[in-house]
């Protein structure tokens, strides 16, 4: 049988060695399968892609003495099957209910890999830690989160041309789809019609906003367009970009059909919005506006905006925000001087972005966080697919001539934000195991009890808020 640690080859763990003689042959193969399991599960629930999953699963089998081991995450499944020389094989999967983003506990359990792999960690402690990640709570208050998200909001109704005025619209629009989206979640609304009425609620105010006279109608599209751009999810469109681009092409379809849906929620929800407020002398139009191109310093004022607002709703934690933001600033910068060379926009893009992944990826090692919970912000705050991914949606909605290929210059940007972050991490793999490396190994940590039971996603609460939708 092909052995799976092969697929180490060029990460941030290749060369991880079995450990024998001392933790490496204390664990039953049931026992290290169940916790890989629950490790996987974990990752996949907390937003990380599909490649970075199966890097710390076979580590971690790998360094527990697993083999031969095949591994294989299809949706929202995980599958292990280790067969030994002697004996029937053992064949377990998971099944991944949960699903969002949560760079907090991404990092969290990043930590934990990282502890394990370096002896500082047995395997009771390592799933004592993911039960303590599992069951902490939000990293953000909802309060924190909702400005967040509003200020995202001002960011981009001013990249789409909108004014100060809309520009404040934006930031209610947004505080209040968020309101809407949490409390329809309360009552298990499925999240196709969660957005299909946060999209019909921001339609119908952007008309009668126009009505009342309290914006123009450039205005009151570009606030519209907003509220669009944060619905969609845009980590999801880029980690589809990247399973797709990594091979993960069952991963890729499921989170496909993801954003189809969220997609089709807003194409049916608009139009709706739209209806309510048709007896009105004058509607909005969502496509009534202009990417236009800010100057530098105010492109470095969205950008820490915007980065800063994701990596607060995505739960990063208080000591990679500022790392992020960083980054995103330096992608803005390199961005703009790439279009004052008069580099293609696609082209610009795709290096930025493999810019990105790189200073993700040493960053991250160093500071032994996981090197998404820097990426997300950083490529949202900088590159930030969603608005030409809006943009087209709402041109395909209207009939807009050449709408077609604006779909396709999307999808295109898109995979080039993908492309970018995995070529980027992979030029900077070899930096970053060297700084792995260069740490001092501490003592090698043995827990009196050697018992692991599996453990499943532990959802909020009852009276606490869910995760935050857009």
């Amino acid at each position: 049988m092909r052995d799976v640690r092969a697929r180490l080859r060029g990460t941030i763990y290749e060369g991880t060695t079995p450990a024998h003689g001392h933790l490496g042959d204390l664990y039953s193969p049931r026992q290290i399968v169940d916790f890989c399991l629950d490790l996987g599960e974990v990752m996949l629930a907390s937003g990380a892609d599909v490649r970075t999953v199966e890097v710390a699963i076979v580590a971690v089998g790998t360094k527990w003495n697993l083999a031969p081991l095949e591994l294989d995450i299809t949706g929202t499944a995980i599958t292990v099957q280790y067969t030994p020389v002697e004996g029937p094989p053992l064949v377990k999967m998971r099944v991944v209910a949960a699903e969002g983003s949560d760079l907090h506990r991404l990092s969290l359990v990043y930590q934990i890999v990282d502890e394990l792999l370096h002896d500082e960690r047995d395997m009771t402690s390592a799933v004592e830690g993911l039960v303590t990640v599992l069951r902490s709570p939000p990293r953000w208050p909802t309060w924190i989160t909702d400005a967040a998200m509003g200020l995202f909001g001002v960011s981009v109704s001013l990249q789409a041309g909108g004014s100060l005025a809309g520009a404040a619209g934006a930031f209610v629009l947004m505080v209040g789809a968020m309101v809407l989206g949490r409390w329809l979640t309360r009552k298990g609304i499925p999240n196709f019609f969660i957005v299909a009425l946060q999209s019909a609620s921001v339609a119908a105010v952007g008309s009668l906003a126009i009505w009342a006279g309290a914006v123009g109608a450039g205005s009151a599209a570009a606030m519209v367009a907003a509220v669009v751009v944060l619905i969609l999810p845009h980590v999801t469109i880029v980690t589809w970009a990247q399973d797709a681009i990594s091979g993960f092409r069952a991963m890729a379809l499921s989170r496909a059909l993801i954003i189809a849906l969220i997609v089709a929620g807003i194409a049916v929800g608009i139009p709706g919005g739209l209806a309510l407020t048709s007896g009105l002398s004058i509607e909005v139009d969502p496509t009534d506006i202009t990417l236009r191109t800010l100057p530098i310093w105010l492109l470095l004022v969205t950008t820490f905006f915007a980065a800063s607002a994701t990596a607060v709703t995505q739960g990063a934690n208080a000591r990679v925000v500022p790392v992020a933001i960083g980054v995103a600033l330096v992608g803005t910068v390199t961005l703009w001087c790439l279009k004052q060379l008069e580099v293609p926009l696609l082209g610009a893009t795709f290096l930025v972005a493999t810019l990105l992944g790189a200073l993700s990826t040493v960053i991250a090692a160093r500071l032994r966080v996981s090197a998404t919970a820097i990426a997300v912000p950083a490529f949202c705050g900088s590159l930030l697919p969603s608005l030409a991914v809006a943009s087209a949606l709402l041109n395909v909605m209207a009939g807009t001539g050449g709408a077609a290929l604006d779909v396709v210059g999307s999808v295109s940007t898109t995979l080039a934000i993908g492309a970018g972050l995995v070529l980027g991490s992979l030029l900077a793999t070899p930096g970053a195991r060297r700084s792995l490396r260069r740490r001092v190994k501490r003592v090698v940590v043995q827990s009196e009890r050697l018992d692991t039971s599996p453990i499943s996603i532990i959802g909020p609460a009852a009276g606490d808020p869910p995760a935050p939708r857009g």
